[in-house]
């Protein structure tokens, strides 16, 4: 693949838009291999198969209450004053079968998701019934055919689509795979991506700082991240500023190092993607011989983001700061982790909420701004901007449950705008 860069600018690279970026990064991205995995560890999975109802459920017509399985045709003289009477001799439970017919006048005594004895089409609830000497009861008024009655089918229907290919199983979910009696389900492999921060003043925590060092801190946030969006992230550590050592690493995340594990579908690096003497991604890139598809965009914050690929392994360098790394992972890596994981849905929920205060941004960019959105019963909710000189107690990152896409080409908007907000949360 040939390398494509950006045609040079009197201060670098021009930057790409972002529509542009992510358009670049999802057209090197293709769903992984399946495998097969147990129904009862397919949660969170994206499944490679439609999945649909096995049989009809209920099989066939059951009990919705406890009380009497009866034939209606029985109950239709019945009123206060001259109540019908009938008698029973079995009680069945959910899990068992009457066989007998229920011959006129006669009755089962049914507990709640029994399946009906034949010749009974209705079900009194006991407490519409009065209670007579022996095994015998009386209704007070008629009874119409299917009442208290789940009929056949009636929660599915079989071959009724449960689940489509390319849908995350949630819990819910779950529990609809685990009722088709199956042991094992087809799901796309989890994308592996492999995380390394750049940079000598970078230590692990637990260890002591030295004079201009700082704990990495990033590299754990964004492993979290891979959880939550569904991939299986691995740790490749603090290299430093080494070219040759990063080189050796990355070369190891691509399975080419004795002993090395199963390569990785994405490389992320944090830091080393800007053009400082110590920035080293792009040296290190041509030595793989990657291709280099752009290394700028025009976003607010993560705009040294840069993207190649070498065959099908995707590589993302990320600026080094917290702040800046975490929203280009959210608005370029986390789309292309879901088209690997054989997400069909590649966009996260989203609403209309109204500006708690004035705010403004660069037209010149597309502009992803952490904030809080505050839900208080109003018709619409509000959203506060999470920008510098907001009053926080903590990082925006930390705070922020959703990200305003703010609009093109608005250099200010009020309070009481309304702007679209991403979602932010579990996945």
């Amino acid at each position: 693949m040939t390398a494509h860069r950006n045609p040079e600018g009197p201060r670098g690279p021009q930057a790409l838009a972002y529509a542009a970026a992510l358009e670049t990064v999802l057209r090197h991205c293709a769903p992984l291999a399946t495998e097969r995995v147990r129904f009862d560890t397919a949660a969170g999975r994206v499944l490679a198969e439609d999945v649909r109802a096995a049989v009809d459920d209920p099989p066939a017509a059951k009990s919705a209450m406890d009380g009497f399985a009866l034939r209606t045709a029985d109950t239709q003289a019945a009123n206060p004053a001259a109540p019908a009477a009938f008698a029973f001799a079995e009680v069945v439970g959910a899990g068992h079968v009457s066989d007998a017919p229920v011959s006129p006048g006669g009755a089962v005594r049914i507990m709640t998701g029994a399946l009906l004895p034949p010749g009974a089409d209705a079900v009194v609830k006991q407490e519409d019934t009065q209670h007579l000497e022996g095994q015998r009861f009386a209704v007070t008024a008629p009874l119409r055919a299917g009442e208290n009655v789940i009929p056949r089918g009636a929660i599915l229907k079989a071959e009724s689509l449960l689940l489509g290919k390319g849908a995350v199983v949630s819990p819910q979910g779950l529990g609809l795979l685990a009722g088709q009696g199956r042991a094992d389900y087809a799901v796309y492999r989890r994308p592996r991506v492999g995380l390394l921060s750049l940079g000598d003043e970078l230590v692990e925590p637990g260890r002591p700082l030295g004079p201009g060092q700082l704990y990495v801190s990033n590299l754990y946030a964004l492993e979290a991240l891979c959880m939550r969006y569904g991939a299986e992230p691995h740790r490749l550590g603090i290299a430093g500023d080494d070219p040759e050592r990063i080189e050796a690493i990355v070369r190891g995340a691509l399975g080419e190092a004795a002993g090395a594990a199963a390569a990785c579908d994405v490389v992320l690096t944090l830091g080393g993607s800007h053009h400082g003497d110590f920035d080293f991604a792009d040296d290190v890139l041509k030595r793989i011989g990657a291709a280099l598809h752009f290394r700028r965009t025009r976003i607010n914050m993560g705009g040294s983001t840069l993207f190649a690929t070498r065959g099908e392994t995707l590589f993302f360098g990320l600026p080094g700061t917290p702040m800046a790394s975490w929203l280009a992972f959210e608005v370029l890596v986390r789309p292309a982790l879901w088209k690997l994981a054989g997400r069909v849905q590649l966009e996260r929920p989203w609403l209309q909420a109204h500006l708690s205060d004035p705010v403004t941004a660069d037209p010149r960019r597309t502009n992803f701004i952490p904030a809080r959105l505050e839900l208080d019963g109003a018709a619409e909710p509000r959203v506060q901007a999470l920008v510098r000189g907001s009053p926080m107690t903590l990082p925006a990152s930390v705070l922020a449950s959703g990200l305003i896409h703010w609009p093109a080409d608005t250099p200010a908007l009020p309070a009481g705008a309304r702007v679209p907000v991403e979602l932010l949360g579990e996945e």
